[in-house]
């Protein structure tokens, strides 16, 4: 037992990295395209306003930004997809192999969150200086707790029973009115009720990687705690069959 749980996770998720491997475009687009986008908002702002604001200060939003993506449409996104392909139907079928295949599923998509911070961190770092190893390693940190905050609701929205499509079309919606809330709740003269703000995960991340995980430790613990929780639940409850095989 203790071999399946332990070493088969880490041999399946090793799979899953290289199944993500085998497309070099969309990992490209996802890895760069946060890149440009933050160099042609730099490039549009006024050089002294750019200058005096510190690197997390002008980065923090686009990692909340990229830690969503990876956990919406890479961890969950994945989910939906193997299970509307048939390969949960075939080979997940048993609390051992559905224990593996989501252990799996969350290690790739963490090494992949990993990935992707520390290239986007490598590309951006060089309009503010050097790279400093130590804040590497707290920024890795910081968005390594965003990456769980939202694979939390990322988790849960999978055991919604949408077709492939359907899931990704609600995927973009939801990423898309996060982001654009948070924004506004910080750049608007007209202030969001509380609520709004208080409920948007994009909020929080951003906050996380602003105050870093110390300063924020009650909301890292709840964070820690809410992902774990949906981790079960989705064991619990995980959907096999695909939806257009109820029909």
């Amino acid at each position: 037992m203790s071999y399946y749980l332990v070493l088969k996770p880490f041999k399946l998720a090793v799979l899953f990295i290289k199944e993500q491997l085998k497309e070099p475009v969309a990992l490209f687009w996802i890895v760069i395209s946060p890149v440009v986008t933050f160099y042609l908002i730099l490039y549009a702002r006024a050089p002294s306003t750019a200058e005096s604001v510190s690197y997390v200060a002008s980065t923090s939003w686009f990692y909340a930004f990229v830690s969503s993506s990876v956990a919406l449409f890479g961890l969950a996104f994945y989910i939906v997809g193997r299970r509307e392909s048939g390969f949960l139907r075939s080979f997940v079928y048993t609390r051992r192999t559905k224990s593996i295949f989501l252990l799996g599923q969350f290690l790739a998509y963490s090494v992949i969150a990993i990935v992707y911070s520390s290239v986007f961190y490598t590309f951006t770092r060089l309009y503010f200086g050097g790279m400093e190893w130590f804040e590497l390693a707290t920024v890795i940190g910081r968005f390594y707790v965003c990456f769980l905050l939202f694979s939390t609701l990322s988790l849960l929205l999978t055991l919604i029973p949408m077709g492939f499509q359907n899931t990704n079309t609600v995927f973009s919606i939801l990423s898309f009115l996060m982001l654009a809330l948070g924004i506004v709740s910080v750049n608007s003269p007209h202030s969001l009720p509380g609520g709004v703000t208080l409920f948007n995960p994009m909020w929080w991340a951003n906050q996380i990687m602003l105050e870093g995980v110390i300063a924020s430790s009650r909301v890292v613990r709840v964070v820690v705690a809410s992902f774990c929780l949906s981790l079960w639940v989705t064991y619990r409850f995980l959907l096999i069959n695909p939806v257009w095989s109820r029909y």
